[in-house]
């Protein structure tokens, strides 16, 4: 009833009130009852007065003496003080509750056992048709007329919450319960926040740790770039990596955040795993296409990772043991309510292994050692419901070595050899939370981020009695020290502006070498190239405005602006984002997106593994800036009563200026001093294609089922003659299937099926005897290498690549509160031979024909690995 009556209202409010009559009235009102007063009125004035009797109930009015006063004037005194107003239409005055003052909820989503914040619950108002969803922070603020709200909370994992609030409380916190003792030990983080045909945004996808943990294990190793390289859009760039290659971009062009801070290369074991502990992760994030204003700085891909804040009210935490690493969790509160800890360490023992396998060799190296670690840790301490701090640090490394000593019978040739590999990151964060008002959320961090690469040999012995050495090491890195400031502001729940700036200093090291060579105690060689330091300064500022304009139509639309300067050179973009959301009937979304985004930073690369060996380089005045333009159109819904989401969508990407090595060029070349900047060129990428997601993210059973259709192109004027070519990360076709299904409680069983058509491989057509200098007198001549003859880059394409890996989980919950878990995995259960990387062996003399030699790496392999969460 309130409702139609303020429809009522509004629509009076439209008819040409001037031309009522004026009604004047002499009158003297007691001090009476609001009903009694009306109908006094409505006697003496013949004007008829509408109302709904319970609105005007138990309201009492103070005597009033009028004369001559308008019947307009007379109303108003009468319902001064009251939530009611008057609308008057010819010969009738229509009371009803006047629209109420707007009041804006805000505060907090929690964990109601451990107090971690929720990223992504979803808050709605059914009454008003209206809801939000909280941030990466767990914060909400939704602004409606009403002075009560009822309000209901859903996320994934956790009972929904239906309550009566009242609208006036500021620094609310919701503290949401898992669904039951199961689901609370293999809780979904994820966000199921909107409903996918109501959000604006596309080609973003969510991925929970429970999911990754849960996927089938290489080694008993559970990785998240592993997990994300089963969704569409997202290729492997050869078995057994985890580089991510997205929309036919690059490793280079991922952006990839922990806790806000960038990392480089995050592999270990030469690419095979990645370095995120899957155990400290509360919500993971992939942006493939239509970037939010907020993020820049890269082409293809955003990964954004955000890890858990610690229990604010108990100590727990887990231990974990496989077959390549073991670790360890701890977390809980310093003060209980106020100030949480969570502390990670994982470490790997490949080189205990190989100790035992080497022993047993007689060529076997006299040292050998190949490890990794990864540390985490967090700090989060709550000042208040308006401002929260946390500290955020990761380091990982690894470190691979060995040791050759060779002695020939008579001792005239003896020398002993070491050879050494280490790289990894360093990432802290500070941030700081601050709510200035209910609509307005703020967060401030500070920013430090360090990659190393560092290589070394040495050789030290003597040949035919004459003493010598030769030493080489090579160093290379980027280290980034920043500030960022990002602002939230909700004038409505269906209107949300986010505002921000970024500064960002680098100093990159493309990569020092050092050698020196010495013979019979002489330095024959000792030389140092490319002994400097790059230093530059990054700035980016951002807005963008997400609102729903009507039920049918919402966008998302913003501006990322970036600068870059290096070496007396600058750089600037400005990049436009716009994502269209319109439901169709039977509310399907139509979905449309256009992103620009530019690049400062380049990854020499001479393959598609990303290795840690591989240099990262500034834009100069040589090489300018990697730059792409994004066009997205899909359909999205959630199907068969919300139990399956699914979307499809298309895509076309432009990329200017990405750069290749020139025929002939290598890393090897372009390690030593500036000379890589002339051993690459640049040119142009296009790439398109469509992808077909259908998810299911609830129920015994989950997963999801993907496929992608993608081209991937390159133009580059000074490779392959000029002509385009496919790019060494085509592969027409890509289907996966991959599910988790909850048998009974205690057994989870998880399987996932890969198939991608033959990526592009470059064969020579003929090959070619080489010769130095003139024939001797005696018909000797000297050979050299053969040369081999390639009429077009990437021109052929050879073998399909499928696997089929099985996992499962035997979970045990004991009475003291201890979950005990085996994870039994078996990759590759047909024993499948994808080849790590072909290599041509010769070819055939008597007929055309080159043979090419494939090398694997996962055969069918069994493994194991056990977990305690106490």
């Amino acid at each position: 009833m309130q409702r139609i009556l303020t429809i009522l209202f509004l629509a009076y409010s439209l008819v040409a009130v001037g031309q009522q009559n004026e009604i004047k009235l002499s009158i003297s009102i007691p001090a009476t009852s609001l009903e009694n007063a009306l109908k006094l009125l409505e006697q003496q004035s013949k004007v008829h007065f509408s109302y709904e009797y319970t609105r005007v109930q138990g309201i009492t009015v103070k005597a009033h003496t009028y004369k001559d006063a308008l019947l307009e004037t007379i109303c108003r005194d009468l319902l001064k003080g009251t939530s009611l107003m008057f609308k008057r239409k010819g010969e009738q005055i229509i009371i009803g509750p006047a629209p109420s003052r707007e009041h804006t909820l805000s505060g907090y989503v929690e964990d109601a056992t451990s107090g971690e914040r929720l990223i992504g619950v979803s808050l709605a108002a059914p009454q008003f048709q209206a809801g939000t969803i909280t941030n990466a922070y767990g914060f909400y603020s939704i602004t409606l007329p009403t002075d009560s709200l009822r309000v209901q909370l859903s996320y994934m994992g956790y009972q929904r919450l239906d309550t009566m609030v009242a609208m006036n409380k500021e620094g609310m916190t919701f503290r949401l319960k898992a669904l039951n003792r199961q689901l609370e030990e293999i809780t979904i983080r994820g966000r199921q926040a909107e409903r996918i045909e109501e959000s604006s945004q596309m080609s973003r996808i969510n991925l929970s740790a429970a999911m990754v943990q849960s996927t089938p294990r290489l080694l008993g190793e559970a990785d998240l770039f592993k997990t994300l390289q089963l969704l569409p859009g997202v290729k492997q760039g050869t078995e057994a990596t985890s580089a991510l290659l997205v929309r036919g971009g690059t490793p280079d062009q991922n952006l990839i955040l922990l806790d806000g801070a960038p990392l480089y290369n995050p592999m270990h074991l030469m690419g095979i795993f990645s370095t995120f502990n899957t155990n400290v992760l509360k919500d993971v994030t992939l942006y493939k296409g239509a970037f939010p204003a907020r993020y820049g700085g890269r082409l293809s891909s955003v990964v954004d990772v955000s890890t858990k804040d610690g229990d604010m009210n108990k100590m727990h935490g887990d231990f974990s043991i496989g077959l390549l690493s073991a670790q360890a969790t701890l977390e809980g509160p310093i003060q209980k309510g106020k100030t949480t800890f969570l502390i990670s360490g994982r470490r790997s023992y490949p080189d205990l292994a190989a100790k035992v396998y080497l022993n047993n060799q007689s060529d076997a190296p006299e040292k050998f050692g190949a490890h990794f670690y990864d540390i985490n840790a967090k700090l989060h301490h709550k000042f208040s419901d308006k401002d929260k701090l946390y500290f955020s640090f990761y380091t990982g490394r690894d470190k691979m070595e060995s040791r050759y000593r060779y002695s020939n019978t008579n001792g005239s040739n003896d020398y002993v050899s070491d050879a050494g590999v280490q790289w990894g990151n360093y990432t802290g964060t500070i941030r700081w939370n601050h709510v200035y008002s209910p609509k307005l959320f703020s967060n401030v961090m500070l920013i430090g981020s360090d990659y190393h690469f560092r290589s070394a040999f040495s050789q030290v012995g003597k040949s035919n009695g004459e003493a010598y050495s030769d030493m080489q090491k090579l160093n290379s890195g980027i280290k980034d020290y920043g500030a960022k400031v990002d602002f939230e502001y909700h004038p409505k729940p269906a209107h949300a502006i986010k505002a921000g700036a970024a500064y960002m200093f680098r100093i990159f090291t493309p990569g020092v070498l050092r050698s020196k060579q010495t013979q019979k105690d002489e330095v024959t060689v000792d030389s140092v190239n490319n002994n400097r330091d790059i230093h530059a300064s990054e700035m980016a500022l951002y807005a963008e405005d997400d609102w729903e304009l009507s039920r049918r139509l919402k966008v998302n639309i913003g501006l990322h602006l970036s600068a870059f300067s290096v070496e007396n050179r600058f750089y600037h973009s400005l990049q436009p984002r716009l994502n269209v959301r319109y439901l169709l009937p039977g509310d399907w979304a139509l979905k449309a997106s256009y992103s620009r985004m530019t690049q400062y930073v380049h990854l020499l690369a001479n393959n598609s593994i990303s290795l840690p060996t591989d240099l990262w380089v500034p834009v100069t005045d040589k090489v300018k800036p990697q730059e792409s333009e994004q066009y997205a159109l899909g359909i999205a819904k959630n199907i068969f009563n919300d139990k399956f989401e699914f979307s499809a969508e298309t895509y076309y990407k432009r990329m200017h200026n990405v750069i290749e090595y020139k025929e002939g060029a290598d890393y090897q070349t372009s390690s030593r001093g500036d000379a890589w900047q002339s051993l690459v060129t640049a040119g142009k990428g296009e790439a398109y294609g469509m992808e077909l997601l259908l998810q299911k993210k609830s129920g015994r059973l989950t997963g999801w089922v993907g496929y992608t259709l993608a081209w991937a192109n390159r133009l580059i004027p000074q490779v392959n003659y000029g002509r385009e070519f496919p790019y060494k990360y085509d592969r027409r076709h890509d289907f996966h299937i991959v599910g988790v299904y909850k048998l009974r409680k205690g057994i989870e069983l998880s399987g996932s099926w890969t198939f991608q058509s033959a990526a592009p491989f470059t064969i020579p057509v003929a090959s070619y005897e080489g010769v130095n200098g003139p024939v001797s007198e005696g018909g000797s001549r000297e050979w050299a290498p053969g040369v081999s003859r390639i009429n077009e880059r990437n021109n052929v394409r050879i073998n399909a690549y499928h696997r089929l890996d099985l996992g499962i989980n035997f979970i045990k919950y004991k009475k003291n509160g201890l979950v005990r878990t085996w994870n039994i995995s078996l990759l590759n259960v047909y024993n499948r031979f994808n080849p790590f990387f072909y290599y041509l062996d010769r070819y055939d003399k008597e007929r055309p024909r080159a043979k090419l030699t494939g090398i694997g790496l996962i055969p069918f392999m069994p493994s194991i690995s056990y977990s305690l969460k106490f």
